[in-house]
């Protein structure tokens, strides 16, 4: 299991014995599947993201768990089973939404020597840039090792006639498959503070060989 164990679900379950201990991990790993899946996220973009798995999203993964342990057959149509009403409230905030303006990263590479032109973005219809209206940073690091990354301020980018661009020197980075991350600020009045912390990871195309 990623971040369930199964003393957090035996403490759910007000359960003490062992003997089904291999069914417990089978139900949580499957309710953290389902969970990740329900918010289109990573486990490793929610650590990005938030540091740890948000103690919202861990109670309801306990909650698919119960379900699961409560009900272990196929339900019937006049014995349908529904996990509480609860657990969309809690998930739902962290979701990502796919498709729409922000939420799929365009990028563009160009390549002139040692310099790699990244663009992110693009030119909305109505001729402002995308992104403008939410802080944002980038990070472009060497995937074979990520020891090796420049980072680069919304501020640090240059706005273009096609979105925002950075320079990325491959001497600098070494040998090795580039990768991008764009870490988007997002407003959003779901979040206490207002904001929503979006991380993206892009490959570019980008792979330095010598």
């Amino acid at each position: 299991m990623k971040w369930l164990t199964i003393e957090d679900i035996k403490k759910q379950l007000r359960i003490d014995y062992s003997y089904e201990d291999d069914v417990l991990d089978l139900y949580g790993s499957s309710a953290e599947d389902t969970v990740l899946n329900y918010l289109n996220r990573s486990y490793q973009e929610l650590l990005e993201t938030y540091g740890e798995v948000p103690a919202p999203i861990r109670q309801a993964t306990l909650m698919l768990v119960d379900n699961s342990y409560q009900h272990r057959t196929p339900a019937e149509p006049t014995n349908m089973y529904y996990v509480l009403y609860g657990f969309d409230n809690l998930v739902k905030p962290y979701m990502r939404l796919s498709g729409g303006v922000g939420n799929c990263l365009r990028i563009a590479t160009y390549t002139v020597g040692s310099q790699i032109k990244i663009q992110v973005g693009g030119i909305m219809p109505d001729g402002t840039p995308e992104f403008a209206d939410i802080d944002f940073s980038l990070e472009v690091y060497n995937d074979d090792a990520k020891d090796k990354k420049v980072a680069f301020t919304k501020e640090e980018c240059v706005l273009t006639a096609n979105g925002y661009a950075v320079l990325v020197d491959s001497d600098k980075l070494g040998i090795g498959t580039y990768m991008l991350k764009m870490t988007k600020m997002v407003p959003d009045d779901d979040f206490p503070d207002g904001v929503r912390k979006d991380v993206h990871r892009v490959n570019p195309n980008v792979k330095v060989t010598g």
